[in-house]
């Protein structure tokens, strides 16, 4: 009887220890490339045709595009977005989608 206590106290040890790799999620990088983001989106167009301060621009876009990518991400179960600046591999391209998803908002 004693024999299977410890078979059963080992059991859900090597169980506790291996069960977070089969649980492990996927995790999915998007990546934007913001040249096509602003040409897709009409609303990122006309703002950048209205400003003509090159920073203010910048930041404007800038935190149009992280506030429409965080929830972008969200709905789309995507772990982080990068831009695509140094990107050498992997990361799937959003820019058309959140293009879409920026004019449908504004």
């Amino acid at each position: 009887m004693h024999y299977y206590r410890k078979a059963a106290a080992v059991f859900i040890l090597i169980f506790t220890l291996v069960l977070p790799f089969f649980l492990e999620v996927e995790e999915k990088v998007a990546v934007v490339e913001i040249e096509t983001l602003i040409a897709e989106s009409e609303y990122l167009s006309s703002t950048a045709a209205k400003n003509k301060n090159p920073e203010a621009l910048e930041a404007e876009i800038l935190k149009i595009i992280k506030k429409g990518a965080v929830k972008y991400a969200a709905e789309n179960n995507y772990s982080s977005v990068v831009t695509k600046h140094l990107i050498y591999k992997g990361g799937t391209d959003i820019s058309q989608e959140l293009a879409k998803k920026i004019d449908a908002k504004n």
